[in-house]
Order: structure tokens, then C-alpha cells, then sequence
């Protein structure tokens, strides 16, 4: 575990486990938690709970990869800044024959996020795409086409059947209120 016991504002995550000095000793300081690494970044300090996050008292601080948090000793605990926005995965794949569409979120979400679903497709027949697994790793969504019938003049909808092809659009936001 690396101790950053520094007064640079941006400190960058070196290891998996890193560690702040205790808020106590350094009433004021504001670091800027940079991870640059492949995984997340676990940093800990002095105490039972030295971090308050959202107004909660924590142990650790988890900063994903690629992210970075702001924190500030008040004298009693490392406060941490709000996220400016909440993480946002956008991508799309191509459904297969039993009409899967399947997306891995690098690095997961802490939880499952939030989805939106769209399709494109030549498709002339009634379509549908719904989520069927969904956890902060990744999402599966199934595409279903219902093929059009005319019986005695009148247009019924056959048994509903996986449709392969078909482009799957996920947009995937981290769960929660405010920015």
C-alpha cells in the first residue's frame, strides 16, 4: 500500500491499494485521486471511517479506472467532491441466430446501471428487443420478429421468433439522482 502524503493536488493511483495520510493532520488539503491504471484504485487513511461520500461515513474510497475524485480534509474526514456526471456506456452489437445481442461493460458499473434500448433492422415484420440479463458487467438483450399472416382476409401475427441481424443499440447509465 502506497502512503501519498503530499500537498500536490493531483496524486495518482500507482497500485490496486493506496493510501491517504489521517484528515486530522492535514485540515484543508485537496487532492485530486487520479487512477490511470487498468482497475480500480482502493485508497484508505486513518480511522475507522476517514472518508465521507454523499454525506456517508466509509472506510475506503473506490476510484475506477480511468476516473478520478476529489477529496478534502475538513479536519475530521476526507470529504469527497460529487462526480460531475455519472458514467454513461453507448454501444452497439449485432444480434445472433437465437437473437441475442450481448455488451460487456469495461470496467463494470458498482451496480446495475440503467438501460435504454433501440433497434435497426430491414426488418418489415413486428419487432421487439428486451432486456434479458442485466448486472454492472454486462447486459443481454433478445430480439424477437413476429411475422405477419392474412387468414381469410384478416392479418393476424405468427408466434413471435428470434430475429439474427438485427443492429441492438444499449445505452447504459450509472443508477442514481442528481449529476
Amino acid at each position: 500500500m502506497s502512503l501519498h502524503d503530499t500537498d500536490a493536488l493531483i496524486v495518482e493511483a500507482s497500485t490496486a491499494t493506496e493510501s491517504l495520510p489521517d484528515p486530522t493532520t492535514v485540515s484543508g488539503r485537496t487532492h485530486d485521486l487520479t487512477n490511470t491504471s487498468a482497475a480500480s484504485a482502493v485508497w484508505s487513511s486513518t480511522g475507522a471511517t476517514p472518508f465521507l461520500v454523499d454525506g456517508v461515513p466509509t472506510a475506503t474510497l473506490t476510484v475506477l479506472a480511468g476516473r478520478a475524485r476529489r477529496v478534502q480534509s475538513d479536519g475530521t474526514r476526507w470529504v469527497v467532491a460529487p462526480t460531475a456526471a455519472r458514467r454513461v456506456y453507448a454501444g452497439t452489437a449485432v444480434s445472433d441466430g437465437s437473437g441475442n445481442a450481448t455488451f460487456t461493460f469495461t470496467p463494470a458499473f458498482p451496480a446495475a446501471p440503467v438501460t435504454s434500448v433501440g433497434l435497426a433492422t430491414t426488418n418489415n415484420n413486428v419487432t421487439e428487443a428486451r432486456v434479458t440479463a442485466l448486472s454492472g458487467a454486462s447486459c443481454t438483450v433478445n430480439v424477437r420478429q413476429s411475422p405477419g399472416v392474412v387468414i381469410l382476409g384478416i392479418s393476424v401475427l405468427q408466434v413471435p421468433q428470434p430475429l439474427s441481424g438485427a443492429t441492438v443499440h444499449l445505452l447504459a447509465i450509472e443508477a442514481g439522482q442528481g449529476v
